[in-house]
């Protein structure tokens, strides 16, 4: 499917034929997502009687384009997303098949531009700008940069990894494919896909909107115009600039006999280049009296990225890059997979030798302090505080904590690692500035374990990815994979004895009635950790092994079809700090089951169904009783969308960078 975006603002007549020509498209999979800022001619009306499939409204006073672009993306359901001005109008039946024919073609590609030709009330000057840098594409693709999203596509995954700026008035389409191809991907033009589209400004709009333009070319080409300082003299940038565009309107207006407009050329083309010139000015002297904190986060925890502290790490870091740049303290070996590719995330690489628990422990508590004021770090971020401390915070410092299992379940770790935890850990974490817990539920086993006092520690819950739910393989696709045949119960967690219960649910699976074991397989995700051989040997020996699938560590798109084809999610942890998996299990539309202890009640409240973890009899009743009650299901899964309302990742990144900003303020 393809979704298309319109924004409106008072866009008659033009609005009515292009949403005639979406009509007469060859291409008619598509949904329509329209948002209108404050329209007054009759725009509104027009777009309700078309009934968009998504229609909204927003002040016009909160209209930021990158703000405004990002939230339209929420709503879309598409592989590829169109944004098509209200005012660009296609010119044939064709315009979409064309532009979104390179995206399908070429999978390198993310992001194309259709051709703008000027309407016929053009006047000279926008007639031939428009016919430079749109036409073949010949003279535009010499230019340093050029991509306009009045009427181009693009990959919503890329969209969702990287979105809009929502700090830019102006040039938020330059600043965005500018940005993707710094990172190494691909835009093109599509001379093919032909759009309608022109402005004919006055010298007042002229001004508003070169300066405008200007400004935000200041930020969006920074490190260029470091290097290239000439551009920023008013002599080349300026005079000489528009002069040579003046010498080529001369012929062009002489061929298309508008001789009438070689005067009012010259002012125009020195009134671009002047307020543009001025805008890049202001926008440099703005950014250098802007200093951006530097910010360092330790992921040196990262266990290859496949734990719920890596999922934390990216997410909260994916984030916080919107605040300021960030530097990742972090083996090789981990920044080979990291999955966050930002011109603002910088790296700090770390020996792999140090790898090894007893060299990590010791470096980051003894030897990490002196690497912090070497770099003149000023903020810095622990996203394992329970694994990974300071002994010494010489900058201001969060520290978020995710659990106490180990004081849950006897036999976890070994006698050197729980003495690490009961005594080094409380020690150190006691003259951390400021500590997050990621629950009430581990809020309080610090303050019962650790006898912390409860004003030293805040919660801020985690927050769920909702693009990842949305990052599906075809369901056909995942079953063939796994050879998965028909409905199934799933868990996804990494195969840990006994913490992770899987010894539990194996044997509540055996004690289902017949019916239900023979109509349910079940479906274990996650990869082998400690204690794994007495899950899988007790597996081995069970009679109905081949209706139970061990999966092995998952993938994200795996994982996010296993999640959405699931008819029930059972959670039968013995403890959990948070419990992120539940969200994600909601956010899919799949009603879950849990124990009844640690953070699971919390998090999952009114949306899940509780048993004893303890006995495998409570979890297969509570199994029963839900796959035997669709009402109940449907009224899970409701409950499951609205609790998710209460969990954000840009929240609770918010808190964190709030609390490093006030530490690094002295308030």
């Amino acid at each position: 499917m393809i979704s298309i975006i319109i924004r409106v603002k008072n866009e008659m007549p033009w609005l009515k034929y292009t949403l005639r020509m979406l009509k007469l498209q060859s291409i008619q999979d598509f949904e329509l997502i329209c948002v209108d800022s404050g329209s007054s001619d009759g725009s509104w009306d027009i777009l309700e009687q078309f009934a968009p499939d998504v229609l909204y409204r927003i002040p016009a006073q909160d209209y930021v384009p990158g703000k405004v672009l990002n939230q339209a993306i929420q709503h879309c359901k598409g592989e590829y997303i169109v944004f098509n001005n209200a005012d660009c109008i296609p010119l044939d039946s064709l315009w979409l098949q064309n532009l979104i024919a390179p995206l399908e073609n070429d999978p390198k590609l993310v992001a194309v531009f259709a051709n703008q030709i000027a309407r016929a009330d053009a006047n000279p000057l926008v007639a031939k700008d428009y016919e430079r840098a749109f036409g073949d594409g010949s003279v535009s693709g010499k230019w340093r940069h050029f991509f306009s999203l009045a009427s181009s596509a693009a990959r919503k995954d890329i969209l969702l990894k990287h979105p809009f700026n929502e700090k830019l008035q102006y040039s938020e389409d330059i600043e965005w494919s500018w940005r993707m191809k710094g990172l190494g991907y691909t835009v093109q033009y599509t001379p093919e896909a032909k759009v309608e589209h022109s402005h004919n400004y006055t010298l007042a709009q002229i001004k508003k909107r070169y300066f405008g333009e200007g400004k935000a070319e200041a930020f969006i080409y920074r490190d260029y115009y470091q290097n290239q300082p000439r551009d920023l003299s008013f002599l080349p940038a300026v005079i000489m600039a528009a002069l040579a565009e003046f010498l080529r309107d001369i012929p062009y207006l002489m061929r298309n006999k508008r001789l009438d407009w070689i005067p009012k050329a010259k002012i125009y083309r020195f009134a671009q280049r002047y307020y543009a010139y001025r805008g890049r000015i202001a926008g440099l002297r703005l950014l250098s009296q802007v200093s951006h904190p530097n910010l360092m986060v330790s992921c040196m925890a990262f266990d290859n990225g496949k734990s719920g502290i890596a999922d934390y790490t990216v997410n909260v870091v994916r984030e916080l890059l919107k605040f300021c740049p960030v530097t990742l303290l972090i083996h090789p070996s981990d920044k080979a997979i990291f999955p966050l590719q930002e011109d603002k995330l910088k790296y700090e690489l770390v020996a792999e030798w140090l790898k090894r628990p007893l060299f990590s422990m010791i470096w980051h508590l003894y030897c990490l302090p002196t690497l912090i004021r070497k770099r003149k770090w000023d903020m810095v971020l622990l996203p394992a505080g329970n694994r990974r401390l300071l002994a010494k915070y010489p900058a201001a410092t969060v520290v978020t904590f995710h659990d106490l299992s180990q004081f849950h379940i006897p036999g976890k770790y070994d006698f050197l690692r729980m003495l690490y935890i009961k005594k080094v850990v409380p020690f150190y974490l006691k003259k951390a500035p400021k500590i997050f817990a990621i629950s009430q539920s581990t809020k309080a086993d610090m303050l019962r374990f650790y006898r912390m006092k409860p004003e030293e520690i805040e919660v801020n819950y985690n927050g769920y990815n909702a693009g990842k739910v949305e990052q599906a393989i075809e369901a056909a696709q995942m079953r063939e994979k796994f050879g998965i045949k028909g409905k199934y119960l799933l868990y996804i967690a990494r195969i840990e004895h006994p913490g992770k219960n899987h010894l539990g649910l194996l044997k509540a699976y055996q004690a289902l009635p017949r019916h239900i074991m023979n109509e349910y397989e079940l479906v274990l995700g996650g990869g082998e950790w400690n204690n794994a051989e007495i899950v899988m040997d007790y597996h081995a020996k069970m009679p109905q092994k081949q209706r139970i699938h061990f999966l092995g560590y998952v993938d994200n798109g795996d994982i996010v079809a296993l999640y959405q084809n699931a008819s029930l999610y059972v959670f039968p942890s013995l403890y959990e700090g948070f419990g992120l998996p539940m969200l994600e299990a909601f956010a899919a539309g799949v009603p879950v089951i849990c124990s009844n202890n640690s953070s699971l009640p919390e998090i999952g409240a009114e949306a899940v169904r509780l048993f004893d973890a303890s006995d495998p009899q409570s979890i297969a009743d509570c199994i029963e009783n839900v796959l035997c009650n669709a009402p109940l299901q449907l009224q899970m899964i409701f409950w499951g969308k609205e609790r998710l309302k209460s969990f954000s990742w840009e929240q609770h990144a918010k808190r964190i960078f709030e609390s490093l900003e006030a530490q690094s303020s002295g308030s």
